[in-house]
């Protein structure tokens, strides 16, 4: 959610880009829904163009083509699409909302925020939808940290399925490679907090965090993802402190208890019971391992189906595809430290879900990734909102753009 990745250098630095030249172009009219998207993914890719991956002229365009930045595995779909219906359209042109005391224009955040693409759900139909830079409904787009939503819910499968006995075990009991490394007294319920005790630092403005030092070793020195982890020692346990780490150590658990690869799993567990309208791809390391602490690339209309997943408790078309029980307890911070404005500035956490301040807890809830990407799921207005972003100021903006999704369930509550 709230760290920047700043830009890699391909001799040893990297380089944060401080704003976005590009903006949003005119927004695309609403789509009629289709039945599929078969947009190519691309067989070759360049990863020196990880040097300028934020480079402001160039952020908005590697955001929908990571496929030709790294590589990838495909997360396939099923051949039974199922896309969401339209619902009656809702205009949220002249829709404004009170931050910091002032009277502020919903048009005038999405043009601030760089945004890519905005889908609006009520009762699972599509009231708003809009696409800006040439953008549209069979983009692709990246996802950042919102993949550790996915990776959480999987986790969640697994705990359905009993092919995790309890989140309270150590997560070396399922990943034992982990053993001897700064896991090995971590839970999978510490992981999915972030509350491993991993000593780690996230700050993307100090070129010696081990964020930057992270993304240098596995891109540019090819080190295997999962030996960089395995590096990783031991600090204050049980202790919120956010790190992309522990959602890859949760990608190693999810694999082991499966016995497939990240992609796979995803797809047998979600996009293909889910009736996703595209084909996904998910980032690798150079080692042909699935990063799953970010990197998956899809529609927007098919990162709205998790939230929508979240909504209906974890049903789809009468079939439990995760447990109501999971989504409870996933998306209600209950520790002290998990609480919103203890965790972080107006956000709380749970197992790789923020809650907003002021919500209702359990009911409330958004997936959040860098630079302006979210899922964000109101219950009790029966609302997903799912927004795309090339966001320079996303960690001022996180918080103001949800305090605009609230004011369009509201509206589009009045509508409907």
């Amino acid at each position: 959610m709230k760290k920047k990745i700043v830009s890699l250098s391909v001799a040893s630095a990297f380089i944060f880009s401080l704003a976005l030249n590009a903006s949003a172009e005119t927004a695309n009219p609403v789509h009629k829904p289709v039945q599929q998207c078969r947009n190519p993914i691309s067989d070759t890719y360049d990863v020196s163009k990880m040097a300028t991956i934020f480079d402001e002229s160039k952020m908005i365009w590697n955001f929908v083509n990571m496929d030709k930045i790294l590589p990838h595995s495909i997360i396939k779909t099923g051949s039974k699409i199922q896309p969401f219906k339209k619902g009656k359209n809702v205009s949220l042109d002249k829709l404004t909302y009170q931050f910091k005391g002032e009277t502020r224009k919903f048009t005038d955040l999405m043009k601030r925020s760089k945004t890519n693409g905005l889908l609006v759900i009520k009762d699972g139909k599509i009231v708003n939808e809009q696409y800006f830079n040439d953008n549209n409904e069979c983009t692709r787009f990246t996802s950042w940290s919102v993949a550790k939503s996915y990776v959480s819910t999987l986790v969640g499968i697994a705990v359905d399925e009993g092919k995790i006995k309890s989140i309270d075990d150590i997560v070396t009991d399922y990943v034992p490679e982990l053993k001897g490394s700064g896991y090995e007294e971590a839970t999978i319920r510490d992981v999915l907090q972030m509350s491993s005790g991993i000593v780690w630092n996230e700050d993307y403005n100090n070129e010696n965090s081990d964020i930057w030092r992270m993304l240098q070793d596995v891109v540019f020195n090819k080190m295997p993802i999962q030996d960089f982890i395995k590096e990783l020692k031991s600090g204050q346990p049980h202790t919120f402190n956010y790190k992309s780490a522990d959602s890859q150590v949760l990608t190693s658990l999810v694999e082991k208890v499966n016995k497939k690869p990240l992609h796979e799993v995803a797809s047998e567990k979600l996009w293909k019971p889910l009736g996703m309208t595209s084909d996904a791809y998910l980032n690798q390391d150079l080692h042909n391992n699935d990063v799953g602490l970010s990197f998956i690339n899809a529609p927007l209309r098919d990162f709205a189906k998790l939230g929508q997943l979240y909504l209906q408790n974890g049903k789809w078309n009468g079939k439990q595809i995760v447990s109501a029980k999971w989504i409870k307890e996933a998306t209600t911070p209950v520790d002290a430290d998990l609480q919103p404005n203890a965790s972080y500035p107006h956000f709380g956490y749970q197992y790789q879900w923020w809650v907003p301040e002021g919500a209702k807890l359990g009911y409330e809830f958004s997936a959040i990734g860098v630079y302006g990407q979210y899922v964000y799921v109101n219950k009790d207005a029966g609302i997903v909102i799912a927004k795309v972003s090339a966001d320079p100021d996303n960690d001022l903006n996180d918080y103001e753009e949800i305090t605009a999704f609230r004011e369009i369930a509201k509206a589009v509550s009045k509508k409907h």
